[in-house]
């Protein structure tokens, strides 16, 4: 698997992944109203066309499978596309991005998550990350999972 910074050639293909991905995935934890909404909304596309600058991606086979979104020390962002989960490569991912914000001088990293989204908890607990705190978001109802890992 390669790793590189994302490029303005990559947008679509972040976009692509994002929807499918919020699509395949989501449904189980925030609803189908909520993630038709969030799609239909274009919001998901904006996202990433915000954070472009700040974005890895993740490469297998010349296919993009993978980005990640990072703010200093925090991790904004991470998903793997449905069609390869369960086969390492969110961890490979997830692990490179740990040793490059660690070569970059950062000595722990941060994230959240819906507390709904066992999933992706379990992902980060099974790679060393620890839950630090949870939050009720009063606007929206849901709570957020805030985790760190010491790197």
């Amino acid at each position: 698997m390669e790793f590189r910074i994302a490029t303005e050639s990559d947008l679509a293909s972040i976009q692509t992944l994002a929807r499918d991905t919020i699509d395949k995935c989501y449904r189980s934890f925030l609803g189908d109203e909520s993630v038709d909404g969030y799609l239909s909304s274009g919001e998901s596309d904006k996202e990433v066309t915000n954070n472009l600058s700040n974005c890895l991606v993740a490469i297998e086979r010349d296919s993009l499978v993978g980005y990640c979104v990072l703010k200093e020390a925090f991790i904004h962002i991470l998903m793997v596309s449905p069609n390869v989960q369960r086969k390492g490569l969110g961890s490979t991912f997830l692990a490179y991005i740990e040793s490059t914000m660690a070569s970059s001088g950062h000595t722990f990293l941060k994230l959240e998550t819906f507390k709904s989204n066992t999933q992706a908890i379990n992902f980060y607990l099974k790679n060393g990350w620890q839950i630090v705190n949870e939050e009720t978001d009063a606007e929206f109802g849901f709570v957020r999972v805030y985790l760190e890992k010491h790197t």
